[in-house]
């Protein structure tokens, strides 16, 4: 591996003894900061949130994608959501390091929660900031589970676009099927969320 390459493995991926292990164990648990691609069939992400925001870019005929689990604010400065879409940047280039284009990424979007319930709703200001982002790009959306002021439990298998969403202490599960993506949700109980068919 070039050094180059070595250091973006080191910044952008997760640490890589627990990737490894993880790897062999079927899930990457991505944290803060964190980005991580797969096109390996059975590899599933991880993340736990709050009111941080993980970006889902999947690309269904290569059956490939990747997640980036963002914590950044968004700069009240004139840097505004820089710092947000440089993560969203991160992801993109990744995937398209792997051969996927743009036009063939189908994103997904959970978190955002506003856990304390007041002083600054620092993770809808990341939602803003990446929904923006996905819309200005042309990026389709097709699932979302946002805002709420409780934690999020994301597994995601990047190759198929299975989603789960869970709440923690949460008493039940809701099966969604292949509905198409909800509005943006504020307190919603555990969802469970299943690939879309692109046409």
């Amino acid at each position: 591996m070039k050094m180059r390459e070595m250091a973006l493995a080191e910044t952008y991926m997760p640490d890589p003894v627990r990737f490894l292990r993880s790897q062999f164990g079927r899930r990457i648990d991505v944290g803060q900061g964190e980005c991580a691609v797969v096109d390996r069939p059975g590899v599933e992400l991880a993340a736990t949130l709050g009111s941080c925001v993980a970006v889902l870019l999947h690309d269904p005929a290569g059956r490939r994608g990747g997640m980036t689990h963002i914590h950044r604010c968004v700069d009240r400065g004139p840097l505004g959501g820089a710092a947000v879409v440089a993560e969203i940047e991160t992801l993109v280039n990744k995937l398209m390091h792997l051969g996927v284009r743009r036009s063939d990424m189908i994103g997904r979007i959970v978190g955002g929660a506003h856990v304390l319930g007041r002083g600054p709703n620092v993770g809808g200001s990341i939602v803003d900031v990446c929904l923006d982002y996905l819309r200005a790009e042309g990026v389709p959306l097709a699932q979302q589970d946002l805002g709420g002021v409780r934690a999020r439990r994301l597994l995601w298998q990047p190759t198929t676009g299975a989603m789960r969403v869970t709440y923690p202490g949460a008493a039940h599960v809701a099966d969604r099927g292949t509905a198409p993506a909800p509005p943006a949700r504020r307190g919603c109980d555990v969802e469970i969320f299943r690939s879309r068919t692109r046409t």
